[in-house]
Order: C-alpha cells, then sequence, then structure tokens
C-alpha cells in the first residue's frame, strides 16, 4: 500500500514538473512575437512584490513586455491582475502595474485593473467580468506560470487565445529559479483540487459556504 502511494505521489510530482519545465521551456516568448495576430485585451498577472510593498523583478518584466507589446499593436487594452500580499498593507500589484503602464506612456483609458486575487485562481475568477467582452485574449506571466495560469482562464470561462512568457528562468537568480519550478509542480495539483472542489460545491450552490478565502 505504501509503494503504491509512493508510486502515486511520485507520478503526480513528474507530471507537476512536466507541466512546470514545458510551460516555461515551450512557451513563446513575448518579444518574439511579430504582431501578426491580434488580440482584444493582454492580461498581465502579477508576481512577487518586494519586502516593502514594491514590485518584484518578476512583476516589472511581466508589465514591460506587455507595455511592449501595446506599443506594438498587439492588443489595444491590458488588463492588470494581482492583489496585495497576505498579512501586508500596501499598494495592490495591479495597481502598482498599471502605474508603471501610465508612466510608460500608455493611456489610463487603455487599462483595467483587478486587485483583490492573491492567487491564479482568484486572477481568473475576478478578472473575467472585465474582460467578458473580449473574444482573444493574451496572458503575460513568466514561463513556468503560463500553462496553469491558462488552464486557470480556461476554468473561470475566459477565452484565451494565446500565452507568452516575460522571461524563462527568473530575473532574480537560477536558484530561485529552480525553487520556483518545484513550487509550481505542486501548485498545478493545488490548483486542481481546489478548482475541482469550487466547480462542485457551486452546482450545489455551496460556495458561500466555502468562502472567498478558499481560492487563495
Amino acid at each position: 500500500m505504501l509503494r503504491r502511494l509512493f508510486s502515486l505521489f511520485t507520478y503526480c510530482a513528474l507530471i507537476g514538473l512536466g507541466v512546470s519545465l514545458g510551460s516555461a521551456l515551450l512557451s513563446r516568448d513575448c518579444f518574439a512575437l511579430d504582431g501578426s495576430t491580434r488580440y482584444d485585451t493582454i492580461v498581465v498577472l502579477s508576481g512577487s512584490l518586494g519586502d516593502h510593498g514594491a514590485l518584484g523583478p518578476d512583476t516589472a518584466m511581466r508589465t514591460d513586455a506587455a507595455i511592449d507589446l501595446f506599443e506594438r499593436g498587439l492588443a489595444p487594452h491590458l488588463h492588470m491582475t494581482g492583489g496585495v500580499s497576505e498579512n501586508r498593507v500596501h499598494t495592490a500589484a495591479a495597481i502598482q502595474m498599471a502605474a508603471r503602464a501610465e508612466a510608460a506612456g500608455v493611456p489610463a483609458s487603455a487599462i483595467t485593473v483587478e486587485d483583490n486575487s492573491r492567487s491564479t485562481l482568484q486572477n481568473a475568477r475576478n478578472s473575467a467580468p472585465f474582460i467578458q467582452d473580449s473574444e482573444d485574449v493574451l496572458l503575460v506571466s513568466d514561463g513556468y506560470h503560463l500553462w496553469r495560469a491558462a488552464l486557470s482562464f480556461a476554468w473561470a470561462g475566459v477565452p484565451v487565445e494565446g500565452v507568452c512568457k516575460s522571461s524563462t528562468l527568473r530575473p532574480d537568480g537560477v536558484e530561485m529559479s529552480a525553487r520556483l519550478v518545484v513550487r509550481e509542480a505542486l501548485a498545478f495539483w493545488f490548483n486542481l483540487g481546489r478548482a475541482t472542489v469550487w466547480s462542485a460545491a457551486d452546482l450545489i450552490g455551496a460556495t458561500p459556504q466555502l468562502g472567498g478565502a478558499f481560492l487563495h
């Protein structure tokens, strides 16, 4: 019995690592997109925040990649999604991302902000009302995160037409990249479990009992 459980855990871990590494290595680079495909909205998912609440290097790179895509005319609309870190008081990531885009010349009228999410599932679910009229959505995030993000948005009913990575590895080092690839492998199954439970609860009207924190 223990051997079977260990084998199951090993298989799940390998699948999770495959998804994470495949996402990092096989996803298209945002700066390599040639503009032959146009999108209605570019959705930018927040990443880390620094100790004092400023954008982490990964979140800044995601935002800058989206700004470049906007400037090259790949979409007329940027949607920033990301809230605050747990137990921290600072400006939400999405608000800072929008400010960075505006400082780079993107009109405020071309940006929408979702600033209450603290997980990828919440990014997707909370962003859906903002982009419900968008038929073609492009997701921007780090490479290792993209496939899970795309699955999360599909779960939330958002039509994802494409994804692109702001970077293959984390800009703050290979060690951090390795740690996050492993974390992403676990997060894949964690997300799948939570999404399944939430969807089942939604069928019987029991999501209020789960509470919004269930998707954090």
